[in-house]
């Protein structure tokens, strides 16, 4: 028994709990229990309200039709008056009696229960146009017990009319639970993915009314944050690729100072030991004719290399576009080729340019014969003798492309990502005899970035090829 009651209250309480977190079942149970109430309300007012109305209606309308009686019985002979009096006990179903001194005359079925339960009575006198006799009339009619004949079988139907409402609320409170609370199911849900961050869903509720505004407003609410969202992602991606940028760039400048640190400090070192010693006058060195060149040599160097700095920094914080202007392609690659020309026959360098439609670019033009004479200088120079340099414009997938080749050179495959960082050189030894300072191809870089141009070094079959996309 004990076992029953903990079944008995658990499943009590799974069904408060059921009932609580389900609007579905709130509504139902709301509006069956609203349409069931008020039903069962409308017909027990009508239980009780329609046999005393039904009787009260009657009663004066029997009063009313009395009144009319006896004032046409005034006008009639006896006789006639006998026919009126029994037609009209059988329109308003009522007893009538007319008595005089002499007797009594009935009309209508008078029994004696009738007459025991009849309420409505009317008692009056009356006289006839060939008699001065006065005669009482007495009609009556048993309208009570037709308001309990209403009353007993509205009493009747009471089972059915009750099964019929409780049906009936049954199916109006499933239907109005499954049309209201559906479109608030399929909003719930979406808040519930809307939780989540997902707002791939689309509320196809297209009323016209309050639910139909939440869900267009709901549509409206999720596009809106859908592009929000694609905003912030977007920017957030921008700001991820602009640290990233920015470490690089940082690396990159410490790399830049490290390696200027190192290339200022050799020369350094080396012309302030030869200064020191020719001062002293050690050994070799009192032959001041033979190390002053070599002196002024590391000077030289030195002021080269600073040049070529102070040459970057101005690049990276100049304003291009004030001093943009158009330059001929072939008449800026021809000018540099007759400068580059006597290196080019010392190495006896063929350089072949086949430029055959000139183009006007808008660069600066200082800027520009710098970059495009590093470029050629460097096919020049890194080229063994009697190798040749090609010069040429062709077609690529963003217009046209300038390409410097030259041959007899190859690049490690390894290098070539390395080729655009400042101080780097193919020979590790960095001797210069073999090359200059590293900072050639970084100034090209730099160049090219401040136009948007974009640039890449390939080893060919032939040799080294420099390709720039012209914009």
């Amino acid at each position: 028994m004990l076992i029953i009651l903990k079944r008995s209250e658990g499943w009590d309480i799974e069904l408060r709990k059921k009932i609580k977190n389900s609007l579905s079942v709130k509504v139902f149970l709301w509006v069956f229990s609203a349409l069931t109430i008020c039903s069962m309300l409308i017909y027990g007012i009508v239980l009780t309200v329609l046999p005393k109305q039904y009787q009260l209606t009657s009663d004066a309308q029997l009063d009313t039709n009395t009144e009319i009686l006896v004032s046409k019985l005034q006008d009639m002979h006896y006789e006639d008056a006998i026919n009126e009096i029994y037609n009209f006990c059988i329109q308003n179903n009522s007893t009538a009696i007319l008595s005089d001194d002499n007797g009594a005359l009935s009309f209508g079925e008078i029994k004696a229960e009738e007459l025991m339960v009849a309420t409505s009575s009317i008692a009056t006198t009356v006289t006839f146009s060939d008699s001065e006799t006065e005669y009482a009339l007495v009609v009556s009619s048993s309208i009570s017990k037709t308001a309990d004949a209403i009353l007993s079988l509205m009493l009747r139907f009471l089972p059915a009319v009750i099964a019929i409402i409780l049906l009936l609320s049954f199916l109006s409170a499933f239907i109005c639970s499954k049309v209201i609370v559906s479109p608030i199911a399929k909003i719930s849900q979406i808040s519930k993915q809307m939780i989540s961050l997902d707002m791939t869903w689309k509320c196809d509720i297209e009323s016209k009314d309050e639910i139909g505004v939440l869900a267009s407003s709901l549509n409206t609410m999720a596009d809106r944050l859908r592009e929000t969202m694609e905003e912030l992602t977007n920017a957030n991606n921008q700001l991820i690729d602009d640290v990233e940028k920015f470490k690089l760039l940082e690396e990159q400048r410490r790399n830049f100072f490290a390696a200027v640190s190192h290339e200022l400090k050799t020369p350094l070192t080396i012309l302030k030991g030869q200064i020191e010693n020719m001062i002293l006058g050690y050994g070799d060195y009192q032959n001041h004719e033979k190390y002053l060149p070599e002196a002024l040599k590391a000077t030289e160097d030195i002021e080269h290399l600073v040049k070529e700095i102070i040459t970057i920094s101005k690049m990276e914080s100049m304003d291009l576009q004030d001093t943009l202007q158009e330059v001929s392609l072939k008449q800026t690659t021809n000018d540099i080729i007759q400068a580059i020309l006597p290196l080019a026959q010392d190495k006896d360098i063929q350089i072949q340019q086949n430029i055959s439609i000139d183009m006007v670019l808008s660069v600066n033009p200082n800027l520009w014969n710098k970059a495009l004479s590093n470029i050629i200088g460097n096919a020049v120079r890194y080229s063994p003798c009697g190798e040749n340099v090609f010069i040429s414009l062709q077609s690529c997938e963003n217009g046209n492309a300038l390409v410097i080749e030259n041959t007899g050179a190859s690049i490690p495959e390894a290098d070539l990502p390395h080729m655009f960082t400042p101080f780097y050189r193919v020979d590790k030894s960095r001797n210069k005899a073999t090359g200059g300072s590293g900072l050639g191809l970084y100034i090209v870089k730099t160049i090219l970035d401040l136009h948007c141009m974009t640039y890449c070094i390939k080893n060919t079959e032939q040799g080294v090829a420099f390709f720039l996309c012209l914009n």
